[in-house]
């Protein structure tokens, strides 16, 4: 009798587990959304999460709150703080360790206007050695950031 009702406990709390588990990790809905990201934290009392937020720039909503789950992602987009991105995102039905139902799987740049000219303009250039020796050498001196823009148009 005792081992019954042992193994009928044992059943009720895996029952439970497996239901809570799938309750707060079910996906309820998918979906991309762009916008600034304006902020973007990583917090917590037990289980730290990036929490961030995307200027969305028109309707009701203004803004949009999201967490992220994976270091590794968490990282990548505080380093984009103030650029324009789009993020794919699940929305779980309960929240329980984080801010919001939103949780970011993915994220990628959404180019600024204008930059396809810039990045155009930088393919040309590329094709002449001379060009790019002597301008490489001028930007170097005056601004050195640009660099990096300029490498990410490279393919």
């Amino acid at each position: 009798m005792k081992k019954k009702l042992i193994l009928i406990a044992i059943a009720i709390v895996v029952v439970l587990a497996g239901t809570t588990w799938g309750l707060l990790s079910y996906n309820y809905s998918k979906g991309f959304r762009s916008g600034t990201l304006v902020k973007i934290t990583k917090k917590g009392a037990f289980y730290k999460t990036y929490e961030g937020t995307l200027d969305l720039g028109s309707g009701d909503h203004l803004t949009w709150d999201f967490s992220i789950h994976d270091d590794e992602l968490g990282q990548q987009l505080e380093e984009q703080a103030g650029r324009l991105v789009k993020v794919e995102y699940k929305e779980l039905l309960y929240k329980v360790f984080y801010d919001t139902k939103y949780v970011v799987d993915s994220w990628s740049i959404v180019r600024e206007s204008g930059s396809e000219n810039f990045c155009r303009l930088v393919n040309i250039m590329r094709k002449s050695r001379i060009v790019v020796e002597k301008v490489k050498s001028i930007i170097s001196d005056y601004d050195a950031s640009l660099l990096a823009e300029i490498r990410k148009c490279q393919n």
